[in-house]
């Protein structure tokens, strides 16, 4: 019987690609492609994260620990996971809304495996913001709010954390404050403002400062951290998910903390921090036993001089998270570059012609890259540093602002898509806000008074209303500035829910807005507005009127609507002038809007 010449061909072929198949079923999984991309802006309505991998994965592998989705004020975002592609790819559906205008942290950690039972090697982290509505560059302000105790002295508050203690949906505020040693936390009314506060104290001697908040020991709740200047260490609460902190550690890290970041330097999926410790010279990794506890930190020498701040991102787009350092001595900016085994590289450092006080990262030219912006306190200055994404950084920019600048931060205020800078002034006691033209040039400042010293700007969307805020911290006289973004437009965006469908519902703009003699209906014995809703289905609905402290001042509607489009008229006569809100709550869903009235009637 002849024998095929073909034979022995056919059989490596075969062999060749069993052997391919088999060193597929047993690889490493690698993730290939993300949605959204990172640095992207994207609606934070119907957002779905994707995530797809080279091989199958085991859904037993993954959880919210192992894939975690982390909003910088928002917190841990719980959701359901959605396996296509044979396994190849999870889809991830929020089961809350993230704030407008929020900084996202996707994470994978090594614990997810493949079909066959392989780990991951390394991690796998990238950023994303959420848009938010047309806005305005002139802020309002609408409160101010003593931090201070009855007849207390000053406390010195600085810096703030605007995270979602409670799990309501709004931010909070937590605030160190260096003369008093305490951390102290006003929780969000639901309407945008503050009331009473809650004090958590550190021990004598700390001054605590810089701050960040993460789920340290993976209950799906927001905890928080601290930099102390003069205790050389970093302090690390647990919330409690009703807004108290507890359970206190504190651990030494090296002299003069002043800048805290978060970053998962190992990829087991439990956040760990690096602190930059200005009088010591260095900073510290101090790494998470993934129970919210840490292990004695490892310090480190970056290649700048008195290690003043940091910030945390992906730089050169592996899917790790780099971090970048401000040296108050040597005036510039490092970027080391993780490896995801727990280590930091130098990679590059740059003149950035100031002291780098506070600095923050996000791509403000639109590039796909991560750039840095830094607030250069001593020469009245911001300076914009350009990533190209392969690692390295040039400068770009610098421009004056307000003097003695000690924090920034970004954020997109207009809702023109990209990222606008707000600085805080300490000595010329202000505020300012720069637009960004879309190429990351910064100009078209508007300033925002404080009363002594402007120490802390903080851009986030305080009323849930899908326009960004500011909150403006005072250090000298201890006060909490609340400065509301008016909007430019009518655009309706849901409120916070907490369940996976949206309850159906709209709540659009009251009209007229802002209110005055010349834009209502008015007789001898009414002036009116009207508020216009929209239920997708029967429904038991409140609609109330709120004023700036939270209080209900009026209900308009109580009871079971059906479905379709509906209108309240509010009668505003004897309605002093000033800032109101009107809420409307669906079940245990709300939605909040803004109305301006102009004059009293």
């Amino acid at each position: 019987m002849p024998v095929s010449r073909n034979f022995p061909i056919k059989s490596a072929v075969f062999f060749l690609l069993l052997s391919f198949s088999l060193l597929e079923a047993n690889a490493a999984p690698k993730v290939i492609a993300i949605q959204p991309a990172a640095q992207a802006m994207v609606s934070p309505d119907n957002l779905e994260i994707v995530v797809q991998f080279d091989v199958a994965v085991d859904p037993a592998s993954v959880d919210t620990r192992s894939l975690s989705v982390f909003g910088r004020w928002t917190g841990v975002c719980p959701g359901e996971y959605i396996f296509e592609e044979e396994n190849r790819q999870i889809r991830f559906k929020p089961a809350k809304t993230f704030s407008a205008g929020e900084w996202i942290t996707v994470s994978l950690s090594k614990s997810i495996k493949s079909a066959s039972g392989e780990n991951m090697t390394k991690g796998y982290a990238w950023n994303f913001w959420t848009r938010t509505r047309p806005g305005s560059l002139e802020l309002q302000e609408i409160r101010r709010i003593n931090v201070r105790r009855q007849g207390e002295g000053r406390i010195r508050t600085y810096g703030a954390y605007a995270g979602d203690l409670n799990g309501d949906g709004f931010h909070d505020i937590t605030l160190p404050n260096e003369e008093s040693d305490d951390i102290r936390v006003f929780l969000n009314n639901g309407a945008g403002d503050y009331g009473s506060f809650a004090d958590f104290d550190l021990p004598a001697n700390s001054t605590p400062s810089t701050n960040e908040g993460a789920d340290f020991n993976g209950d799906g709740l927001l905890d928080f951290a601290v930099g102390n200047i003069s205790g050389g260490t970093v302090s690390v609460f647990l919330g409690d998910g009703d807004g108290a902190l507890t359970s206190l550690q504190s651990y030494p890290v090296g002299a003069g903390t002043r800048g805290l970041g978060v970053i998962d330097l190992n990829g087991d999926g439990a956040p760990d921090i690096v602190t930059a410790c200005r009088v010591a010279n260095t900073i510290a990794l101090s790494i998470n036993q993934g129970n919210g506890t840490f292990l004695a930190s490892v310090p480190m020498e970056t290649g700048v001089s008195g290690e003043t701040s940091c910030a945390v991102a992906d730089a050169n787009g592996d899917g790790l998270m780099d971090v970048f350092i401000g040296g108050f001595n040597s005036r510039e900016i490092a970027l080391l570059l993780g490896d995801g085994d727990g280590n930091l590289n130098f990679s590059t450092k740059v003149n950035c012609q100031g002291v780098a006080w506070m600095i923050a990262a996000g791509d403000v030219d639109n590039d796909g890259n991560v750039d840095v912006v830094s607030a250069n306190a001593t020469q009245n200055q911001v300076a914009v540093l350009r990533g190209d994404g392969t690692g390295q950084l040039s400068l770009v920019q610098t421009f004056n602002t307000g003097s003695f600048p000690l924090s920034i931060d970004l954020g997109d205020l207009d809702g023109d898509g990209d990222l606008d800078l707000a600085t805080g002034n300490f000595s010329s006691a202000d505020f300012m806000i720069f637009e960004n033209n879309g190429n990351g040039v910064f100009a078209n400042p508007r300033r925002l008074r404080a009363q002594s010293a402007g120490s802390c700007a903080v851009l986030h969307d305080r009323d849930r209303d899908g326009d960004l805020d500011v909150t403006g911290i005072d250090e000298q006289d201890d006060l909490i500035f609340l400065f509301d973004n008016p909007g430019a437009g009518t655009v309706v965006h849901h409120a916070a829910t907490n369940s996976l469908a949206p309850a159906g519902f709209e709540l659009e703009q009251s009209y007229p807005n802002p209110i005055s003699a010349s834009r209502v209906t008015r007789t001898a014995l009414q002036s009116r507005v009207t508020i216009p809703f929209y239920l997708k289905q029967a429904s038991e609905v409140t609609l109330d009127i709120i004023n700036l402290k939270g209080e209900t001042i009026m209900v308009l509607v109580e009871g079971k609507l059906a479905a379709g489009e509906h209108q309240a008229v509010l009668n505003i006569a004897h309605l002093p002038a000033g800032m109101y809100f009107y809420r409307l709550s669906v079940g245990r869903i709300r939605m909040v809007r803004k109305m301006l009235n102009l004059r009293a009637w």
